[in-house]
């Protein structure tokens, strides 16, 4: 496969300084190079909140977007005569007590500040028992949640027909592309490609939080997931469907099969 250039990645870690991503501003600009390299012309900033540890609002993401972008700006490797590298806000919003507050309060980010689509993380563990009622709560207010890594959800990766259902009820779904690559064990592997055989997968992001260990490749995840679906689809999941999440529009998936 040749490299693609131009995909998205809806949801990274590297804003600097808010949660267990990038620490300094530096190392974000770090991880948008390895970025860049790897075909990516888009970054959506997802830091953790409402999570337990971080509570990061919208003003805060909004801040350190600015202020990314204009260490990119300054930053000759990040232009060319056809494409730059542009860093968007977002969120990976914790699904809690707090989640509807703190949307209706305006201090959630949605992506790209869209009000259309939010970043819903489940507990590694397992899923809240009001999920639904919390999910049909934000559907209701127009917004549709995509969930991420939901292969890495130790319920979903026993009993994946609870997160089905919520697919039936307008959720979308992100797999890290290092699940996909066997990084988090062959477990999480095994359930990630389940979910994309049964179409519950629409988005593979890199979830990076350094520059190392958990860096930001999506091509690597693309690879392994045109094993699965094929290679149009695969590529579809890093360019068409989201950049119509960035317009605020719906994606034209596949409708799912049941699991």
């Amino acid at each position: 496969m040749g490299r693609i250039v131009e995909m998205i990645d809806l949801h990274a870690h590297l804003l600097p300084g808010l949660d267990d991503g990038a620490k300094t501003l530096e190392e974000s600009v770090q991880m948008c190079w390895i970025s860049y390299k790897d075909g990516v012309r888009t970054i959506v900033g997802t830091p953790h909140t409402l999570n337990g540890l971080y509570l990061n609002d919208r003003e805060t993401i909004l801040a350190k977007v600015k202020e990314l972008n204009e260490a990119l700006m300054i930053n000759s490797a990040f232009r060319t005569p056809h494409s730059a590298l542009k860093i968007l806000p977002g969120a990976d919003v914790r699904l809690s007590e707090m989640t509807l507050p703190y949307l209706d309060q305006g201090k959630v980010m949605t992506i790209s500040d869209g009000k259309k689509y939010l970043f819903l993380e489940f507990p590694f563990q397992g899923i809240p028992y009001q999920a639904e009622e919390i999910i049909f709560q934000i559907r209701t207010r127009g917004i549709i949640p995509i969930i991420t890594h939901p292969e890495r959800n130790l319920e979903i990766g026993q009993r994946p027909q609870r997160y089905y259902e919520m697919i039936l009820m307008g959720c979308l779904g992100q797999v890290t592309a290092m699940s996909l690559t066997g990084d988090f064990g062959s477990r999480v592997r095994q359930i990630a490609e389940r979910l994309l055989k049964n179409r519950l997968i629409h988005f593979i992001t890199s979830d990076a939080h350094s520059t190392d260990g958990r860096p930001p490749i999506l091509s690597e995840g693309v690879r392994a997931a045109e094993k699965i679906v094929g290679k149009e689809e695969a590529q579809k999941m890093v360019t068409k469907y989201p950049q119509a999440i960035l317009e605020g529009r719906k994606p034209d998936v596949p409708e799912p099969i049941p699991i």
